[in-house]
């Protein structure tokens, strides 16, 4: 039996299992008992061209509001270190001065991978607002600047050092050369200086299925599931990555297991007079949803004793170089942006920073103002039917 088959067999028993005990938001949200996991067989008994798939754990750790996001991540820490899992945390520059504070927790996290997530995540102007000037050099330098900064959470103004200078402060023996945007709304003269302050991996973009190369910069491929809550549906989508694609990548925001709203809401109509916590979730909902999270680490974890899966992937510069035409810049930039149109921003210069970056831009191929204006509306039409 190939290999593929086997991991279907374990959505054939999440199926059944749904049957009998009806769907997990509804009862226990237990999809599947860890004893059924071992009815698939050792992958290193299968045959074929078969080849261990590489799957990656990370974090979006972002919530410096929130008192409870504190103590969901240390819970999240202890149930890692239980199934003996490494994964990867992207920090943000205000959550990494938050967490001074909190040494036991800082402690299990240098156990882990440690990314960066922007220094002030949400608080504007945000990464596609900063960055969003006709000159490509001076995005990228405001781009250096306050990516080493302490934004006031306020007023967005620059009050000292920060940013990625205090995620390396807290974890001085890591190294930090990860990123992912906040939203995956990424920007080229952006990435162009954070690779200047040491990142050499992105994982905010859709334009590769595995690691690629590309200006010294290496590209992830974007989460299988990027924001994970437990419904029966995204372990179905996971074990379909798993079967696809060599490596797969899931996202977790530790804030959104024990809180109702997103913390950054806040931010949604500009910067806020005062720093107000999201509404958390009744105890019992944050109960079964902790419990989903659980099940799913023990199955990972069995995936991994099987060697169906590898959980921690070197990160580390691949062979292949990336190869992109127009339409996937036109796609990565839509993709991108989405999470700025859902804000109601309406971007002026950031699409020819896409091809300035990707070099595709020639004279003979830039884009007209009416192909600018097209991609805009089409944009603007997707983001509203969803």
């Amino acid at each position: 039996m190939s290999a593929a088959l086997q991991i279907l067999n374990l959505d054939r028993l999440v199926d059944n299992q749904l049957e009998l005990r009806g769907t997990p938001n509804e009862h226990s949200g237990m999809l599947m008992r860890p004893s059924e996991c071992v009815r698939v067989v050792d992958a290193t008994q299968m045959g074929g061209d078969w080849r261990m798939r590489r799957f990656l754990l990370t974090f979006d750790t972002e919530d410096f509001i929130s008192q409870n996001s504190i103590w969901v991540l240390h819970w999240i820490l202890e149930i890692l270190k239980k199934y003996d899992l490494e994964t990867l945390f992207f920090i943000t520059g205000h959550m990494a001065e938050k967490l001074r504070n909190f040494p036991i927790v800082t402690d299990l996290l240098r156990e882990h991978k440690i990314g960066y997530h922007s220094s002030s995540h949400s608080v504007h102007p945000t990464i596609f607002e900063f960055t969003d000037v006709e000159n490509y050099e001076q995005a990228y330098r405001i781009s250096l600047k306050r990516e080493m900064a302490h934004v006031n959470p306020l007023t967005g103004e620059i009050e000292g050092k920060g940013g990625i200078l205090a995620v390396r402060e807290l974890f001085p023996n890591k190294q930090i050369v990860s990123f992912r945007a906040p939203g995956h709304c990424w920007t080229p003269p952006h990435l162009e200086a954070l690779r200047t302050l040491g990142i050499m991996l992105d994982f905010s973009t859709n334009i590769c299925f595995t690691p690629v190369s590309f200006k010294n910069i290496t590209f992830y491929p974007y989460p299988a599931i990027g924001r994970w809550e437990g419904k029966p549906s995204e372990y179905r989508a996971l074990l379909l990555s798993l079967i696809r694609n060599r490596l797969t990548v899931l996202t977790v925001h530790p804030s959104l297991l024990v809180n109702r709203d997103e913390w950054d809401s806040i931010y949604c109509n500009g910067n806020p007079k005062k720093l107000s916590s999201p509404h958390s979730r009744n105890p019992r909902e944050v109960k079964r949803l902790l419990r989903r999270f659980d099940s799913l680490l023990r199955r990972i974890a069995k995936f991994q004793k099987m060697h169906i899966i590898e959980t921690v992937p070197s990160l580390e510069k691949p062979n292949r170089n990336l190869r992109i035409t127009k339409m996937d810049i036109e796609k990565c930039y839509q993709r991108s942006m989405r999470w700025a149109m859902k804000q109601n921003y309406r971007p002026k210069f950031l699409l020819s920073h896409f091809f300035r970056f990707f070099e595709s831009c020639s004279k003979q191929n830039c884009l007209s103002n009416k192909r600018i204006r097209e991609i805009e509306s089409s944009l603007s039409r997707h983001v509203r039917a969803r």
